[in-house]
């Protein structure tokens, strides 16, 4: 059985934008990493490595535990042997605290891919193969929201650029594929920035499509 392993932010995690009650999280099978274990059942585990909060390279000042590329080798060497990592991060460093450009955004995904794909991470197994998903854009309402107040006009720019800058950092690299979650799925109008339970099945359709053309399964 295949081993993939989702490394990603509240979208991974399961953030549901819309919550009754105490209900902030989307159930099992909801997630659209839930949709990817129910299709691949039998063939694939599917490991979740969601964090709220979590980006590609950035040190939050309020959640420090947050910076994606520190916390990568602990999880890539504990879940080991991986046959597939699965990343979707960036939106969270699109936000207005952090000023980078969508090139050194995506340079950092870079960074993340090359460590996933190290040989010398791993003494399991040999080296997985690497699918990033762009993340879907955040919509232009959250600019003037201040239901979270982190995002500008700018981050709404870097989030529509963000699979452009992507898919030219990791061209040519071998053993990485993409998906654009933008062409399969939205975000939510309530909160602009979290997939909706339609998103996740959306979602979780289009990676079951992918992996099985990666993993041949």
């Amino acid at each position: 059985m295949k081993r993939i392993l989702c490394y990603g932010d509240s979208n991974t995690w399961g953030h549901n934008p819309e919550p009754e009650g105490e209900d902030f999280r989307y159930g099992d099978d909801v997630r659209w990493t839930g949709i990817l274990q129910k299709c691949l059942e039998g063939r694939a585990k599917i490991i979740e490595e969601g964090l709220c909060g979590r980006s590609v390279m950035f040190d939050d000042p309020t959640s420090p535990d947050r910076n994606g590329r520190k916390f990568l080798g602990c999880s890539l060497q504990s879940h080991q042997p991986l046959d597939l990592v699965v990343f979707m991060l960036g939106t969270n460093d699109i936000r207005h605290i952090f000023t980078p450009s969508i090139k050194e955004i995506a340079a950092g995904m870079v960074n993340l891919v090359k460590m996933a794909r190290n040989p010398d991470t791993y003494w399991v197994g040999e080296r997985p193969e690497v699918l990033v998903i762009v993340p879907a854009p955040v919509r232009d309402e959250i600019a003037s929201s201040d239901f979270y107040g982190m995002y500008d006009e700018e981050s709404v720019s870097k989030s529509k650029a963000l699979y452009a800058a992507y898919e030219a950092a990791l061209k040519g690299m071998e053993g990485v594929w993409l998906l654009d979650a933008g062409k399969v799925a939205e975000v939510s109008v309530k909160d602009c920035i979290h997939l909706s339970r339609e998103g996740h099945r959306n979602l979780g359709r289009a990676a079951v499509e992918c992996i099985e053309e990666i993993l041949k399964i």
